[in-house]
């Protein structure tokens, strides 16, 4: 019987979509849960019987969807944030762009008596979502579409595993956030989604999608505040531009810290339920847009230690 306490999850970066590597050089994925799997259609005849019976019934297009989620820590899934952006780390600064990356994800079930590895193929970061919390551990999760799957005994010919990061984890109480430029401290949970609109498409004489298509980027986020006063719902009902801007620090090197920045946002919702008679909070939700200086909605830089 398989369990999740024996489940690894490894990928490699594609030269050819839905072609793994030869002699690839797999990266695990630190993963915390995973939902990648196959999609089928299916195909119901509609054929009308006189006895009411359903006369055919079979399996259609296929296509592989699903999230991988884990701890945000440093250094380990630079590739895949750089795949969301479908941009490329340039002197440790990473903007979104229009460069297409696919890779091969692999499960790996230790304790299947065979069987043990689910080979993905041809998928690409359709979302990343990061969420931090003033209680929690820092996560990332990534939404996947791909493109073939199959069940095998072995990794592919030559593969090779590399280490696991040993960076800790980071947690949403930590580091700094900025709204506007300035500080803020009344937040207790904030979240930020990079969506690519990515989906497949099918064609006559195969199972199987090919390159799927790429839409438009949306950055877009939520933010749970306390309301102190209505400084960010005027802000909403004006239609007030700002900006936000938030740390993710290695907590066992601070040196060493990724600078989350959304350039120009404007707030798209700012409710504030009334439960009871405990504290009221602002449910807030932004969208990033292109900002002239940066070229860019969103912004990532990547600082380093001192060698």
């Amino acid at each position: 019987m398989a369990t999740g306490s024996r489940y690894s999850c490894y990928y490699v970066k594609e030269d050819v979509s839905n072609t793994t590597p030869a002699s690839a050089k797999f990266t695990p994925f630190r993963v915390t849960s995973s939902g990648l799997d196959i999609n089928i259609a299916t195909l119901e005849s509609e054929e009308l019987r006189d006895d009411a019976e359903t006369a055919d019934f079979r399996l259609g297009a296929r296509s592989v969807e699903g999230t991988v989620t884990g701890e945000m820590s440093f250094g380990t899934f630079d590739d895949l944030i750089a795949a969301a952006l479908r941009g490329e780390w340039q002197d440790n600064v990473l903007k979104g762009g229009i460069v297409r990356q696919s890779f091969t994800f692999v499960d790996y079930n230790a304790d299947l008596p065979s069987g043990k590895y689910t080979i993905y193929r041809g998928c690409e970061v359709n979302s990343m979502t990061f969420s931090l919390s003033a209680e929690n551990m820092t996560t990332v999760e990534f939404g996947i579409v791909g493109r073939s799957m199959e069940i095998a005994e072995s990794l592919p010919s030559g593969a090779t595993i590399k280490e696991r990061t040993t960076t800790s984890p980071m947690d949403g109480f930590s580091g700094r956030l900025l709204e506007g430029g300035q500080e803020i401290s009344v937040i207790t949970e904030i979240g930020l989604t990079v969506e690519n609109d990515i989906a497949p498409r099918f064609v006559v004489g195969s199972k199987f999608s090919i390159e799927p298509s790429a839409g438009r980027r949306a950055v877009t986020g939520t933010a749970n505040v306390y309301f102190l006063d209505n400084k960010l719902r005027m802000k909403y009902l004006d239609e007030l531009e700002t900006s936000i801007k938030f740390d993710l620090i290695d907590p066992t090197n601070p040196e060493q810290k990724y600078t989350v920045e959304i350039p120009r946002v404007k707030f798209t919702e700012a409710p504030r339920p009334i439960d009871g008679e405990g504290d009221i909070m602002l449910n807030m939700g932004y969208r990033g847009l292109l900002d002239p200086t940066t070229a860019s909605s969103i912004k990532i830089t990547r600082v380093l230690a001192a060698a």
